[in-house]
């Protein structure tokens, strides 16, 4: 790999690196179902690393449980993971000039994250002209940059979650699993200080008044987030002129 080619690989891999606890997060979740169905260990870590997609793989789990024939997974796994059908299409557009292997690889290997952060680096794919003069396909190194950040926090984060999952306890259940993936989905969104104010009150007033009747903490918690959220929201407001 060149030096532009090297550097292309490692701007990409920091940008999806910037997403990797939640990537890490989502991969322990799904590596502890995995271990907790009925499949075995190395069972697991197979449907892991061959099915790069923790849709299909939670979709399939409860089928495989109850002997589903084999072309009803195939097709429920396709089914909730078309939007990869989307990907692969605007994507095509970029690396529509590699070879067919190339592009299969290309194809395996994206996930949410790698191409959303490649679209925004790249809205329009390269004319005719400006790939001629990329001589180092840096575009391509990027995606394979970002591509590799985020099939390493989900393997890590997938196989760290199959192989500690007997360390939980089975009465966790969903219960656990749901907390683990609640934190997967706010960590993103605590990107402003409101945010983050907001998400520290809202734990600290449901823990607080965790013993009050009918679970009233979550409503006081919620409502305490959005009057902490407010107060502490500096963005710029817009104003209706006339």
């Amino acid at each position: 790999m060149k030096p532009e080619q090297k550097q292309a690989f490692i701007e990409g891999f920091r940008d999806v690196a910037q997403s990797g606890v939640t990537v890490l997060i989502w991969g322990f979740v799904t590596g502890i179902a995995l271990a907790k169905s009925t499949l075995t260990v190395y069972q697991a870590i197979s449907m892991n690393l061959f099915v790069y997609a923790g849709v299909s793989q939670l979709a399939a789990l409860p089928l495989i449980a109850v002997g589903i024939p084999i072309w009803v997974i195939l097709i429920t796994s396709f089914m909730v993971n078309l939007r990869f059908v989307i990907f692969s299409l605007a994507l095509q557009a970029h690396f529509s000039h590699l070879p067919v292997w190339r592009r299969i690889f290309l194809g395996y290997c994206t996930a949410d994250f790698g191409y959303l952060f490649f679209i925004k680096r790249y809205p329009k794919p390269l004319s005719v002209d400006e790939r001629r003069g990329d001589p180092h396909q840096i575009s391509l190194h990027v995606l394979m940059g970002m591509q590799f950040a985020n099939w390493s926090f989900w393997q890590v984060g997938a196989i760290g979650g199959i192989l500690l999952a007997s360390q939980i306890p089975n009465d966790w259940g969903l219960q656990f699993a749901g907390a683990v993936a609640l934190v997967a989905i706010v960590m993103p969104m605590l990107d402003r200080p409101a945010a983050r104010w907001a998400a520290v009150t809202a734990a600290a007033v449901a823990v607080m008044t965790y013993g009050i009747p009918l679970r009233l903490n979550i409503i006081l918690a919620i409502v305490a987030a959005i009057i902490v959220g407010m107060m502490t929201d500096r963005s710029p407001k817009t104003r209706m002129t006339s």
